[in-house]
């Protein structure tokens, strides 16, 4: 009966002791290698805990700010059918539905393709329009149409203030093809951050 009781108790400190007990990966001690860190996981997982990992309300007004920017000279190269789309906006963000939708769109076609089987890692941005991505948005020029001045220095602002607590952070992965650029801000919330845009990096 002792040697029963003595070797059921060491079964017992064995199951606690053994694989049934994994230890916690470190968290990442960045921000951005966190970023990282939790894209790979995410795009392993589903389009579902891809897409939690953005705030589309300031996806939405990031974009529609770049847009303007874009006219204003980031792209120096536009044609004439594009400028004319660009001038149509009036500072009104995309609505966080629209850039859900957007955004899920870029899950096979974008993010599978970079993460594929994993190994990711930070680097910086290989183009320069995404390096871009992480500096503030200089004031608006002299020459700016007044009517819109208003809505475009609201969204200067706003989008300003995400990127003080944030940046942009290119990711690669031994596992996947290509790059992309991931734009953050910090957040009190449990991941720390939401990512408020995401472009392509290429190769």
């Amino acid at each position: 009966m002792r040697r029963s009781l003595a070797a059921a108790a060491l079964v017992l400190v064995a199951g606690a002791c053994g694989p049934t007990a994994p230890s916690r990966a470190p968290r990442p001690a960045t921000l951005p290698e966190q970023v990282v860190h939790d894209f790979e996981a995410a795009v392993l997982t589903s389009k579902d805990a891809f897409t939690e990992l953005f705030d589309f309300a300031e996806v939405g007004a990031f974009e529609i700010l770049l847009r303007r920017y874009d006219l204003l000279g980031r792209i120096d190269d536009l044609t004439d059918a594009e400028i004319a789309n660009l001038e149509k906006d009036d500072g009104t963000p995309y609505p966080p539905e629209r850039e859900r939708r957007n955004v899920g769109n870029f899950y096979k076609r974008l993010a599978q393709r970079t993460v594929g089987t994993g190994g990711c890692r930070v680097e910086a941005p290989h183009w320069e329009y995404n390096r871009l991505l992480g500096l503030p948005f200089e004031e608006l020029p002299a020459d700016f149409p007044e009517e819109l001045r208003p809505a475009y220095e609201t969204l200067r602002q706003r989008i300003n203030a995400q990127l003080a607590k944030g940046g942009v952070v290119g990711i690669r992965c031994t596992g996947g093809e290509q790059g992309l650029a991931l734009v953050y801000s910090a957040r009190a919330n449990a991941r720390g951050y939401d990512i408020i845009t995401i472009y392509d990096d290429g190769p």
